[in-house]
């Protein structure tokens, strides 16, 4: 059994880290790759739709609006779809940034800059005989 003799921090450390890692082997094994192209189609839809609600929206004031409960529904409909679209986005660019979802022509670079790299390595070098005491 897996949570047996493990203190419960690392029992979660272990189940996210899992969680991490099925997440992405389940997202490479259904979506092998986002074009940048597909991400800016899917805000610019999301910007279509939506100023499509704030139309609809500014139209229920009309005076002359003979069906004001089609018009809020369609508003409704506008407005769920804008959502919906815009938590995709969202969740999209989430998993592109923790590198869930390959995206190409992206380069992310070293993890930390120069600077902090050549201060990881001072202190690794200066405390290395620490690090032989602990041993």
């Amino acid at each position: 059994m897996l949570g047996r003799g493990l203190n419960p921090t690392r029992f979660v450390s272990l189940l996210d880290e899992f969680r991490q890692k099925l997440i992405h082997e389940r997202i490479n094994a259904r979506l092998n790759e986002v074009k940048q192209e597909e991400v800016i189609a899917l805000i610019k839809l999301h910007a279509e739709i939506k100023a499509r609600y704030l139309v609809t929206v500014l139209e229920l004031i009309d005076p002359n609006l003979s069906d004001l409960p089609g018009r809020i529904g369609e508003a409704r409909h506008y407005r769920e779809m804008a959502e919906e679209i815009e938590h995709g986005v969202k969740a999209i660019v989430d998993g592109i940034v923790r590198r869930e979802i390959p995206m190409p022509g992206l380069d992310f670079g070293p993890e930390f800059s120069a600077d902090v790299e050549r201060a990881i390595a001072e202190f690794i070098e200066t405390s290395q005989e620490t690090w032989d005491i602990l041993k």
